[in-house]
């Protein structure tokens, strides 16, 4: 992606704990000059070399690309800044944002056992988000029938970036104000980028 400086982030920690937080992710393929798209959940390891995940078998998207390169775009917040809240007066609008991209080799997990594994690392991941503890039942059958409606998969990552876009190409006072009017502002979105802005900044 377009990432110039000052906005690159290449610290390995750092982007997997934004893409776990953000990890409903934009999974991208292209065959034969067409471009898909499918958002959905995904398992990022400790060192951003592999990430795992599950379509729907009706969804294409999967469809003629094992060991091709797949993208997975990781979108956190975001928000309109405007040039009002800069101290000089020849500004133009602009937006700020944090995403990271990731590119890799796809692979199709065929073994129910590792498309099992996916799916309950994938369960447990978000019921203890909620400090719930809701497990599939595996010895179900109707459960083992629902594999065959999925299609589980890994990517092995050969290239990741992020892109912390928060003002750094300001001056300290405009980014000052930016923060300011986003947090009187108090939507969830412009709370949540001035709390970033604030990592940067402060």
């Amino acid at each position: 992606m377009y990432n110039p400086k000052p906005f690159p982030v290449n610290d390995t920690e750092r982007l997997v704990k934004f893409a776990r937080e953000h990890n409903f992710g934009h999974f991208i393929s292209s065959d034969n000059g067409e471009s898909q798209v499918a958002s959905i959940p995904l398992l990022i390891d400790d060192e951003f070399k592999r990430i795992r995940g599950h379509i729907a078998l009706a969804n294409g998207i999967w469809k003629e690309q094992e060991g091709k390169n797949v993208l997975v775009l990781f979108t956190g917040p975001n928000h309109y800044i405007s040039p009002g809240w800069y101290e000089e007066v020849h500004a133009v609008p602009t937006w700020n944002y944090v995403s990271v991209v990731a590119s890799g080799t796809l692979r199709i997990v065929k073994e129910t056992e590792k498309k099992i594994e996916i799916l309950d690392e994938l369960t447990l991941f978000h019921e203890q988000r909620l400090g719930r503890n809701w497990w599939a039942d595996w010895s179900d059958p109707e459960f083992i029938g629902m594999l065959k409606a999925i299609v589980a998969f890994e990517i092995e990552v050969t290239q990741v970036e992020g892109k912390w876009k928060l003002s750094q190409n300001h001056p300290k006072e405009n980014c000052y104000n930016v923060i300011r009017n986003l947090k009187a502002l108090g939507t969830p979105e412009s709370m949540k980028i001035a709390e970033m802005m604030d990592s940067v900044w402060v």
